[in-house]
């Protein structure tokens, strides 16, 4: 298991929550559409020119992640 890249002021490691498919596109608040980042990979996620090959290997890596389906495009 990898931890955070540094302690918080609550004495634990930190890292940042990234939504699969986001709450933006309709995607759930839910723990099959969530993964724990650290802060630069959680940035890449989202401003990367490869964003969506990284979101293709999550999805491939962490076996309880569920493809949700883009609402905001129906």
């Amino acid at each position: 298991m990898n931890v955070g890249p540094f302690i918080d002021d609550k004495r634990e490691h930190y890292l940042e929550v990234h939504h699969i498919r986001t709450l933006a596109e309709g995607g759930p608040d839910t723990v099959d559409n969530a993964a724990a980042l650290c802060p630069a990979c959680h940035r890449e996620l989202h401003y990367g020119l490869e964003r969506d090959v990284q979101r293709t290997r999550l999805l491939n890596q962490i076996e309880r992640l569920v493809d949700h389906p883009c609402r905001t495009q129906e």
